[in-house]
Formats: structure tokens, C-alpha cells, sequence
């Protein structure tokens, strides 16, 4: 039996319709869905009716609740209700009856899915890292555990240790002895840094999962979301709309079909006869060659003050241009990394190397942090979000020293904040012409919820050759993100 498993569509008829013919192509048998069918999207009545046709089996999430009256509306913030009274005004009372009658969990052979954890389903706690998995191990005895609600796909493991590891999303085959917690991720509301749907496929005779991704129009979903009224900027996936990578290779053109008097073309000849075209073109043959040898020597021209012509300078701001110098660990058993500066010009980040795409729109402001130290406000304004890059100084690593790192950070994303932010730890090899080659790359895509950031590099990623290591920050967004001073620490 194949199983795909959804979560938090949330109202996005755009999204599910890709899924659902990803699931289609997949050939599966059933579909079960783990919660957040409506809210915050704008198709709420059209995603319920597909729904109710071809999902076997749904779990009650927190947004199903408050439409339907099981969960107090008073739980939410402002601007949720606002989301929760308009979704609840575009549904018929047969749907929230509909609504009503989910369960919190579904049991299946071998497996169990809820919306948030399972020590309090309809509390719909959020799983967000191993300290708040772990609880659902004893909460429920099943080898295979299923759940949304944070729409970031994660992969939780306990063995016979008894311990809670934490890993990258990835196709798996279930190992006897090991239970595993599995999260598909957001079908209609992403937020893992991306603009894609994603979904589980669970194969009970392989006994294997594998997650789906699956792109959806983006167009189509802007547009249904302006029609209904709603505000854009709530859909932070649609700012991260990966065609805006693209580079325009032509400028933007109009092919519509003339639509009045006013558009057509003017000043042309309506009619002319053969024989007047035939003696035009042997005047156009004489006159080609000679314009070719003219363009000839033109293009060399051209070439030539070209080439003579000094390089354009590259887009956006790089402070310093050049690598920073290599320094030792402060501390080889403390933070290795230096701290965030006392101040900034509003660019450049003392002791450490930013990149940003749109300086006249990005600022970098300093405050002391909660501890000790400084955190960094990334202040990007305008409705376009812009890409930065900042990279710390590569510390050198001893021979003999470890080959494990833990990252300790703090992000915080204020109201406004449109976007993603990603933490790197990077592996790198001897400077080569003045820039030191990236070896291995891990990268962290902060929690959905939770302000802290915590995460230790892989015993499988370690390279031995590798002679400094960093770290970067880097994203892409608009609005206000704030950077807790980071601490790069040997893993114990």
C-alpha cells in the first residue's frame, strides 16, 4: 500500500491541485491528510470540496478547529482572527460541520499522524526540534509517526540509545529497532525558504518514505489571493518566487493584438503590386553588400573601444572586496568565531565580510544583545526583498582538533518580515590565488517559530584535508531580521 501524506494546505487550491496530480502520477492508493486545510489562503469552499472527494482520512489541525468552534478564537492573534472570521464567512455551515467531525489522530498499520505532537493532539503543540520530539515517544507506541503544523519538512530518529537525533529530510527505509517522527512539510503555506510544495510518500510494502516536491502556479495563486481581497504580503512564499533568479534575457514586450484604432500601425501602404516589389528587391540586393562591408568595419570599431573601455562595476555592495585573513580559534574550546562589532557605518561589519545586493535600500544596525556581546538588524525596506551575504573571518583548524562544530545563534523575525535567512558552516581547504576553496557546505534553515538557533555539523560531513572553517549567513528578504552575536563552538 502507498500512502501520501499532506498537511497544512491552507486554503491554497493552486498548491493542492499540483500535489494532487503529483499524487496521481505516483500511482498511490491513499491519501491522508494531516491538518490546516483552511486559513490563511483564499479558495477555502474549492480546496474543501477536492478534498472531501479524494483524501481517505484527516486529521483535525488548529485552523480546522477555530473555523469550526472547537478551539477558542481568542488563542489567536489579531490579524489570525481577521483570517479566521473572513475564512469562516466563505464557508457553508455543511463544511464547518464537515470541520467538526475530524479526529486528532489516525491510526494506521504501523503508523499514527496527528497535526502537532502526540503527548497533547488537541493542544497542537509544535514540533520543532529533538527536545520538544522526543515527548511523542511515549505518547504513542507506533514505529512511524506522521505530523504537520510547522510547515518545515524535518526527520526525527531514536534508536536504542534512547536518543533523539534530528536529520536532513531524506528518502529512508525503515531499520528495525528505530522509531521515526515525520514531518511532509506545507503543501499550500511553505515556509522552509522556498516557494514549493511539499508531501510524504510512505510504502508500507517497501517499507520506505520519500518526500515529494512539486512547484505550483505562483501567477495563479498571486492572482486568487488580489481577487479575494486578501493582502499579499501575508503569502510570505510568494516573495520568494524563484523565477526572480532569472536574469531577463530581452526586454519586456507586448504581444497582444491591437485593441483599438489608436494601437494599429500608421503611415503604411495598404496595397502594392509584384512587379514594383521585384525591382525593390534587386535595389535591396546592391545595397546589402554594401552595407555588410560597412557593418564589417564598424563591429571592429566596436570591438576595439570595447575592449578599451574600462569594466562595469558589479552589481551591489562588497565589504571587504577582498578574503578575509585566516586567524586562529580565541578560544579552542569556546566560541570560535570573532563577536559581532559595537557598531557599523550602516554597511560594513568590522571583522567580517558582507555582501549586499541593494545597498541604497539595506541598512545594518548594531544593539547590545541579550547576553553578552551585540546582535545585527538586517533593515531591508521597499516591497522588494534584496539578498545578503555576511561571512566570518576562516578560523584555522588544528590538526589535531575537532572535526564537529555546534552553531548557537538567535533569529529573530519581526512583524513585516518577508523572506528566508539560512545558516552555513563551511569546511574549507588552503587559500588558492587569494580565496579558499569551499570543501563542504552544511546548511541550517532556521526553525518556523522559535527565535533560537541550534545546530551541529555531521560526523559523515567531516573532510579531513580541510584547514579553516566559517560561517555564513546569508538570505533573501524584506523588512527587519535580527542576528544574535553567533557562537561556533568544537561539538562535545
Amino acid at each position: 500500500m502507498r500512502y501520501a501524506f499532506v498537511s497544512d494546505i491552507h486554503a491554497n487550491l493552486q498548491a493542492w491541485n499540483a500535489v494532487l496530480t503529483d499524487i496521481a502520477i505516483q500511482r498511490v492508493d491513499r491519501i491522508l491528510c494531516l491538518g490546516d486545510t483552511v486559513g490563511y489562503g483564499p479558495n477555502p469552499s474549492e480546496v474543501l470540496a477536492s478534498l472531501y472527494r479524494h483524501v481517505d482520512g484527516f486529521c483535525m489541525g488548529n485552523h480546522d478547529a477555530v473555523v469550526c468552534g472547537k478551539l477558542d478564537v481568542s488563542l489567536f492573534n489579531d490579524h489570525a482572527r481577521k483570517m479566521i472570521e473572513w475564512t469562516r464567512s466563505h464557508l457553508a455551515d455543511k463544511a464547518v460541520r464537515f470541520l467538526a467531525g475530524q479526529p486528532l489522530t489516525i491510526s494506521g498499520p504501523g503508523f499514527r499522524c496527528t497535526h502537532g505532537d502526540f503527548t497533547e493532539p488537541a493542544a497542537f503543540h509544535y514540533i520543532e526540534d529533538t527536545t520538544s520530539a522526543a515527548p511523542s515517544w511515549l505518547a504513542v507506541e507506533e514505529p512511524l509517526l506522521f505530523c504537520g503544523h510547522t510547515h518545515v519538512p524535518a526527520l526525527f530518529v531514536i534508536g536504542k540509545s534512547g536518543t533523539t537525533h534530528s536529520l536532513q529530510p531524506q528518502s529512508f527505509v525503515l531499520e528495525p529497532g528505530k522509531r521515526y517522527l515525520v514531518n511532509p512539510g506545507s503543501t499550500g503555506n511553505p515556509r522552509s525558504g522556498d516557494a514549493m510544495a511539499t508531501y510524504c510518500i510512505y510504502d508500507s510494502a517497501a517499507g520506505s518514505v520519500r518526500w515529494q516536491t512539486v512547484p505550483f502556479d505562483l501567477d495563479a495563486c498571486r492572482a486568487a489571493i488580489r481577487a479575494s481581497g486578501l493582502n499579499e504580503a501575508d503569502t510570505g512564499f510568494l516573495a520568494l518566487d524563484p523565477r526572480r533568479r532569472l536574469a531577463a534575457v530581452r526586454e519586456a514586450v507586448d504581444f497582444s493584438p491591437a485593441r483599438n484604432e489608436a494601437e494599429q500601425a500608421k503611415g503604411v501602404m495598404a496595397v502594392s503590386e509584384l512587379a514594383r516589389l521585384s525591382r525593390t528587391a534587386q535595389r535591396w540586393k546592391r545595397a546589402a553588400v554594401a552595407a555588410m562591408v560597412i557593418g564589417t568595419i564598424s563591429a571592429a570599431a566596436a570591438i576595439g573601444i570595447t575592449l578599451l573601455r574600462p569594466p562595469a562595476a558589479a552589481s551591489g555592495l562588497l565589504l571587504p572586496p577582498e578574503e578575509l585573513a585566516a586567524a586562529m580559534p580565541a578560544s579552542v574550546a569556546g566560541n570560535w568565531l570573532p563577536p559581532f562589532p559595537a557598531a557599523t557605518d550602516g554597511q560594513a561589519l568590522p571583522g567580517w565580510r558582507v555582501r549586499i545586493d541593494r545597498p541604497e535600500t539595506t541598512a545594518l544596525t548594531m544593539q547590545p544583545d541579550e547576553g553578552s556581546g551585540h546582535s545585527l538588524s538586517i533593515v531591508i525596506t521597499g516591497d522588494a526583498p534584496a539578498r545578503f551575504r555576511i561571512e566570518s573571518v576562516p578560523v584555522r583548524v588544528p590538526r589535531s582538533g575537532p572535526g564537529r562544530f555546534t552553531l548557537r545563534s538567535r533569529l529573530e523575525r519581526p512583524e513585516g518580515f518577508i523572506g528566508s535567512v539560512r545558516f552555513a558552516v563551511e569546511q574549507l581547504g588552503p587559500a588558492e590565488a587569494g580565496a579558499y576553496p569551499v570543501l563542504m557546505r552544511e546548511t541550517k534553515d532556521p526553525p518556523a517559530v522559535s527565535p533560537q538557533i541550534r545546530f551541529t555539523t555531521e560526523d559523515s560531513k567531516i573532510i579531513p584535508s580541510a584547514r579553516f572553517v566559517r560561517l555564513v549567513i546569508e538570505g533573501e528578504h524584506s523588512g527587519t531580521a535580527v542576528i544574535g552575536s553567533p557562537e561556533l563552538t568544537p561539538a562535545e
